[in-house]
């Protein structure tokens, strides 16, 4: 068990209401948890692009609006503070998100 504490790990968390996560894996590394998700919301005429954020504000300023899912990666780890299930009419953004968490 002492081989794992200290670990670095990513999990991917569904946003299915309002402020409301359920936790959909644990993942080794960023662009593993960021694949998974490109499968799940696997969709042939839309792009996957991850967009860091630290912020609730910064979605609006990152978000591409060409064609592309966009997923979050929360790198504050502070998911409780966004809703990314919200209707934006400028862009797409999946309900899936990244956060990043250190196995103690």
């Amino acid at each position: 068990m002492s081989e794992i504490k200290g670990k670095s790990v990513f999990m991917i968390l569904y946003n299915y209401s309002d402020y409301d996560y359920s936790i959909i894996k644990i993942m080794s590394s960023l662009e593993d948890a960021f694949n998974h998700i490109c499968i799940l919301e696997s969709d042939l005429l839309y792009e996957c692009k991850m967009i860091e954020v630290s912020v609730p504000s910064d979605i609006n300023k990152k978000i591409d609006l060409n064609d592309t899912i966009n997923v979050c990666f929360i790198s504050s780890g502070k998911y409780h503070k966004f809703c990314v299930c919200e209707d934006r009419p400028n862009g797409i953004l999946s309900n899936y998100v990244i956060i990043p968490m250190i196995i103690e």
